[in-house]
């Protein structure tokens, strides 16, 4: 892993120092692949062949929400030093605690099936010689300062080593997980500013992996919003050259031909192997099985970044009526968070309210706000995680917006953005009681598969929170599973969220 990144940084000084002057980039690709990070609010583009940091404006005609997620623009986790909590290996093993029902393996025990282990564990290894390990979280981060962005797993316990999943020359990104967590596919850049979208099976080796296509065979600059399980192709939305947004796109995570789902929208999330749902700009949610025509989703016409839970048949999704001008120029929805039934046509459709904005607190000079974002469902749809996102609002009307954490002394005391759980009625889709805070500054909350866990970046470290399933209480204190070196990227919400490997 260290031998390739140093033999990429000595390949990228010869060739300055054997040309004189060499071209910095070609593309805004190659720019995110040598510099990595923007600073927040910022993108990378090409300019004259250097690299040049521009502020992030969404096009015209982008579909609403899927280039800048609200609560990612500050990260979330830098007013908190990672490094400061409780040290990782002081707590226990994600799975070493007793469960309920037939989970009653333990690390390293025999077993034939994952329901077998523990909670945090998955069934692997060879026939007749399996047994409980802890589950895998894959991520994009840097690795070590100033290095690209990579596709990078970990496995959820304390003292666990981060890995690459790429043996490319330049950077990787997005690692997905297929249905059973046997091979994750990914973005990455064999030659800079050149996607290709791959898979490799787990555990990695070397040399092996699958090519299923290349961002100018799908004509896309590169693979935003992609999702794998729990079906067996890949979907992902289309880039252009101008930085919109919009038409999904699959193919088979074993490789073949590239099949467009939908000329329009974005953020496609899996029902099961043939179906799935998706928010197109002026039509709302959509659901569509693959073979048949999209059906719009009822009291969700303003809907947007849609979460299907399995179980029972609710998306999760945002709306954002209103929007607000914040530092560095960008326009940001101010989203709140709905839950309402995925098959649901008929006009007396329940839509449930899961979070709103907060009201407005009195502030020097402005008022201290909130929204919603980076959502996500358990699997059983009988809790959500969430990010509430606070912001100063000044008083002058021309005066930007500042995410709290980056504002100094406006927002007072309060945290930036806070990761919260909410119980919900799977029957109903219905809140159950008050939202939980799991952590504040902190983002990008990703539910375990089997429901006792979530994951979360802070200060752009990973860190794990067991959860009891039962009533949404904490369950002891949270372990950071990613060194100090380690930086887990944030800046681009949902494509950024931390991905349990499936058991």
């Amino acid at each position: 892993m260290t031998k390739r990144i140093v033999l990429g940084a000595l390949m990228g000084a010869l060739m300055v120092v054997a040309t004189g002057c060499a071209d910095e980039c070609t593309s805004q690709s190659e720019c995110r692949s040598k510099k990595g990070a923007p600073a927040e609010g910022k993108e990378w583009a090409c300019v004259s062949n250097e690299c040049v940091q521009q502020d992030v404006t969404p096009p015209a005609g982008e579909d609403a929400g899927t280039e800048t997620d609200a609560g990612t623009q500050t990260d979330a986790g830098t007013q908190t030093d990672a490094g400061t909590q409780t040290d990782a290996g002081t707590q226990s093993d994600a799975g070493t605690q007793t469960d309920a029902g037939t989970m009653t393996v333990d690390k390293g025990g025999a077993c034939t099936d994952s329901v077998n282990c523990m909670a945090g564990l998955r069934c692997e290894g060879a026939a007749g010689a399996r047994t409980c390990q802890s589950l895998h979280i894959a991520v994009s981060a840097t690795l070590t300062s100033g290095g690209p962005i990579e596709a990078v797993a970990v496995r959820a316990e304390a003292g666990a080593t981060p890995f690459e999943l790429s043996e490319a020359a330049g950077a990787s990104r997005y690692p997905r997980w297929n249905q059973d967590g046997t091979a994750v596919a990914l973005v990455e850049e064999e030659t800079a500013g050149s996607p290709a979208l791959v898979s490799r099976s787990l555990p990695p080796t070397a040399g092996q992996k699958t090519p299923l296509t290349t961002a100018a065979t799908a004509a896309t600059e590169d693979f935003r919003h992609l999702e794998w399980a729990p079906s067996s192709r890949i979907a992902w939305a289309k880039r252009t050259t101008a930085g919109g947004i919009s038409g999904i796109y699959a193919i088979q995570g074993t490789g073949g031909t590239v099949e467009e789902l939908s000329s329009n929208g974005g953020f496609p999330s899996w029902k099961d192997a043939q179906s799935l749902a998706y928010s197109a700009k002026g039509v709302g949610l959509l659901t569509r099985t693959l073979g048949a025509a999209a059906q719009p989703v009822t009291g969700a016409e303003q809907g947007e970044q849609p979460k299907y839970n399995r179980v029972n048949q609710f998306l999760l999704y945002l709306v954002g009526a209103e929007s607000d001008t914040f530092s560095g120029g960008e326009t940001q929805p101010l989203y709140e968070l709905f839950t309402v039934p995925a098959t649901g046509t008929t006009a007396t459709q329940p839509v449930n309210t899961i979070a709103t904005r907060s009201t407005p607190t009195p502030a020097t000079g402005g008022e201290v706000k909130s929204f919603i974002t980076a959502h996500h469902w358990a699997p059983d749809g009988t809790y959500v995680t969430y990010v509430r996102a606070y912001y100063f609002d000044p008083a002058v009307a021309a005066a930007p917006a500042i995410i709290c954490g980056n504002a100094g002394a406006e927002c007072g005391n309060q945290a930036g953005p806070n990761v919260y759980l909410q119980r919900i009625n799977p029957e109903n889709g219905q809140v159950v009681g008050d939202p939980l805070l799991v952590a504040a500054n902190a983002t990008l909350p990703a539910v375990s598969p089997d429901g006792y866990f979530v994951a979360y970046v802070q200060g752009q470290r990973l860190y794990v929170q067991r959860i009891n399933p039962t009533d949404g209480t904490l369950v002891g204190d949270p372990v950071v599973l990613t060194p100090t070196t380690m930086r887990v990227q944030t800046g681009l919400g949902d494509d950024h969220r931390p991905r349990w490997q499936p058991r």
